[in-house]
Order: structure tokens, then C-alpha cells, then sequence
């Protein structure tokens, strides 16, 4: 009859109880108004940043257009200056 031993892993369970101890001990000493104000900025600071997100979203297809705008605006008055000089070249 063959037996095997196994390594015996009671001994290192104990890490588990160890790290909920050192959490809740660190938790009784925290200041909770001060984690309270931290987790306010924070949610407040969230919410102002999908504020811009959501604006830029939406006023983003407003901007290309006034861009594409301008850019076809340009576009034919730089097609009329230089259509101009030509002519005025070949006058000459």
C-alpha cells in the first residue's frame, strides 16, 4: 500500500485572516468625514468630467460643420484670387 504526504497548508491559511485583521484595524483608525469629503470630490469631480464629455459630444458635429465651412469658404475665395491673377498676368 503506497501513501503519499501532502504538504500540510494550514499553517499558511492564516495569511487570509492576517490581511481582513490589518484592513479592519486600519479601517477603526480612519477619519470617516474625511473619507466622506474624499468620496464627495470625487463623485463631484466624475460628474463634471461626463458633463464636458457629453457637451463635447454633442456641440462636436456643430464644430465640423463650422469647420467645413470655412474650409470650402476659403477654398473658393483662394480659387478667385488666383483666377484673378492669371488674368491679370496674361493682360500684361
Amino acid at each position: 500500500m503506497n501513501t503519499t504526504t501532502t504538504p500540510n497548508h494550514n499553517a499558511g491559511g492564516n495569511w487570509f485572516a492576517f490581511l481582513f485583521g490589518a484592513i479592519f484595524n486600519l479601517m477603526a483608525r480612519i477619519d470617516l468625514s474625511f473619507l466622506m469629503e474624499y468620496i464627495l470630490q470625487a463623485v463631484a469631480g466624475g460628474i463634471i468630467c461626463l458633463a464636458f464629455k457629453i457637451i463635447g459630444d454633442i456641440l462636436s458635429p456643430f464644430w465640423l460643420k463650422q469647420k467645413e465651412r470655412v474650409n470650402k469658404f476659403t477654398r473658393a475665395r483662394k480659387m478667385k484670387i488666383g483666377l484673378r491673377k492669371k488674368k491679370r498676368s496674361h493682360e500684361d
